[in-house]
């Protein structure tokens, strides 16, 4: 019987310390990130509406994102919407990129998104934030025209911005980086003209457009100098009360990258030349490209936004025309420190400074 007690006393106390133990380590405490959705339009959202907020680790280029933690707010009501995304301290890594992403869909379909790196946490980032989002408008879908197979192979430039027009005075800005470009009057501008004009927007609003056309060089209203201007070669389509599309970031590494600003000056290829470019490679992290008059190859090290270049070395071909591009290609490279994708444009920057920007393409 003594026996039996002893071996008791035993449990009792085995299991009452392991029940000490267990309070012995205290859990990590969470943490939050928290902010609002806001957009500028003036659209209520109905009950059906849902709005999702991911907080992502996007510091790998070569990789999806990392969803951290998630929330999906049914009827959120109207803008401002708050919200709060929880995160454990002990998994964030100073060194790393980390960013909220925000969509909210109303009645099955995505109508507004964030259209930006809205970074918190690290690199400057704080754990409160405010973002803004877009109107997202839905892609047409027409069934394409069997006796025009041959213009649909002809549209190699179709491009989507806002369109403006005041005082025989026109602006293009450009979806794929926000940058603004006046419309020459020529091509087929015309009929873009003639289609804003009959939209009823009031004068000098913005309207989405679609066209086909290029950018190129052309004498200023001034004429005392050239301007990068858009050339319409087609009038596509009209878009009212929408925007433009949040642009998808294009991945690093195996992009095919265009030369777009060197120097803080628009690039642009004359005719008949071959346009300057880069390409990282993910296999040896190696680097390929042409400069402007030779062919260059080497390494590049990737480290969160941190992107550097050696061992570049280049074919050794005279030219005649593109030598001033080549060394200023080939200097921003070498200085490079830090990147930043946004939607289609890569841009290189030692530390605030730009250096060059890059145009994602999508070869055939």
């Amino acid at each position: 019987m003594k026996h039996g007690l002893w071996i008791c006393a035993l449990l009792a106390t085995a299991l009452s310390t392991g029940c000490d133990n267990r309070h012995g380590e205290p859990e990590t405490e969470m943490k939050t990130v928290s902010g609002t959705l806001n957009y500028r339009e003036r659209m209520m959202l109905t009950p059906e509406a849902v709005a999702k907020i991911s907080l992502q680790d996007v510091s790998r280029a070569d990789a999806d994102a990392v969803v951290i933690d998630e929330v999906e707010i049914t009827n959120p009501g109207q803008v401002p919407i708050p919200f709060e995304l929880n995160y454990d301290p002990e998994q964030i890594d100073e060194r790393m990129s980390y960013h909220v992403q925000a969509q909210i869909f109303d009645g099955g379909e995505l109508k507004f998104a964030s259209d930006s790196h809205n970074h918190v946490l690290t690199r400057g980032g704080s754990h409160e934030i405010d973002i803004h989002l877009v109107r997202v408008r839905q892609p047409r879908v027409s069934p394409p025209d069997p006796a025009d197979s041959g213009a649909q192979t002809k549209r190699g430039n179709l491009r989507s911005g806002m369109f403006t027009y005041m005082a025989d005075a026109a602006l293009f800005e450009d979806c794929r980086d926000n940058r603004l470009y006046p419309v020459a009057m020529e091509g087929a501008y015309s009929e873009l003209e003639r289609a804003y004009l009959n939209s009823g927007i009031e004068d000098g609003g913005p309207l989405l457009v679609e066209v086909d056309g290029r950018f190129l060089e052309r004498p200023s209203m001034e004429g005392n100098r050239n301007e990068v201007m858009l050339i319409v070669d087609s009038f596509e389509a009209i878009l009212p009360e929408q925007s433009c599309l949040p642009p998808v970031d294009e991945p690093l590494i195996n992009t095919y990258w265009k030369l777009r600003e060197l120097d803080g000056q628009t690039v642009t290829t004359p005719e008949g030349q071959r346009e300057a470019h880069i390409i990282l490679a993910k296999d040896e992290s190696r680097v390929r490209g042409f400069a402007g008059c030779n062919n260059f190859f080497g390494t590049h090290q990737v480290d969160g936004d941190s992107l550097s270049f050696s061992s570049l070395g280049t074919t050794m071909m005279a030219c005649l025309e593109g030598m001033d591009t080549e060394t200023g290609v080939l200097a921003a490279l070498e200085a490079s420190q830090r990147y930043e994708i946004s939607g289609a444009m890569l841009s290189l920057f030692e530390g605030d400074k730009l250096l060059v920007k890059f145009e994602a393409v999508h070869l055939p």
